[in-house]
Parts: C-alpha cells; sequence; structure tokens
C-alpha cells in the first residue's frame, strides 16, 4: 500500500468502524499500521474508551479503465461484523504457533 492508501484505509476505518465493545468510533491517532504488502494492510485499532483492541486487515483492490488513457483506482473492500467476530474468535484460540496453522494444510 502506499502512502495514500495508508492515508484513505485510516480515514475509511474511522469513519466505518466502531468497537465491538462499546459501540465507540476508533479515533485516527489510535490505529497502527502493524504490516502491508502491495494489496493488503493488517492494523490495530484501540479504543480509548473501554481498551478493547481490535485487528483488521483491509483489502485494496485496483482495476484499470480504459476511457482514452490507463488510470489506476483504488477501492477498500467492506470488511463485516462477521469478519471481525471470525478473526476474534480465532485469534482467542491461537497460541501463537503458525508453523501448526500451516502444516494442518
Amino acid at each position: 500500500m502506499n502512502i495514500n492508501e495508508l492515508q484513505s484505509t485510516i480515514k475509511q476505518l474511522t469513519e466505518t468502524c466502531a468497537c465491538l465493545g462499546c459501540k465507540s468510533k476508533y479515533i485516527e491517532g489510535k490505529i497502527n499500521v502493524i504490516a502491508t504488502t502491495k494489496n493488503e494492510g493488517l492494523f490495530e485499532m484501540y479504543c480509548e474508551k473501554c481498551n478493547a483492541t481490535s485487528l483488521v486487515t483491509v483489502i485494496v483492490s485496483r482495476t484499470v479503465h480504459l476511457e482514452g488513457s490507463k488510470r489506476k483506482h483504488s477501492r477498500i473492500e467492506n470488511i463485516s461484523k462477521n469478519d471481525i467476530l471470525d478473526m476474534k474468535n480465532f485469534l482467542q484460540g491461537f497460541d501463537g504457533n503458525f508453523k501448526k496453522i500451516f502444516l494442518k494444510q
């Protein structure tokens, strides 16, 4: 993700995401970038009101439109509440052993 996509993503997260515990909106200063790739970002969101922390993965898709010239557009995919709950449930039982997860496949 480039800097513009990171800024856009953080803005989108503050506008659309609320704490699972107390339903408060997150503020920009409490959203940390943990890791990024070309198309994805992992963000840690900290709620000041109830001290809960959430992890969110954002995927940016790029499409090219032909309208006289090629232009890149980015769009942030919607993350549902069920996606967040699934990740929360997974992390509650996760012991940190990534090898065990990938060797099961």
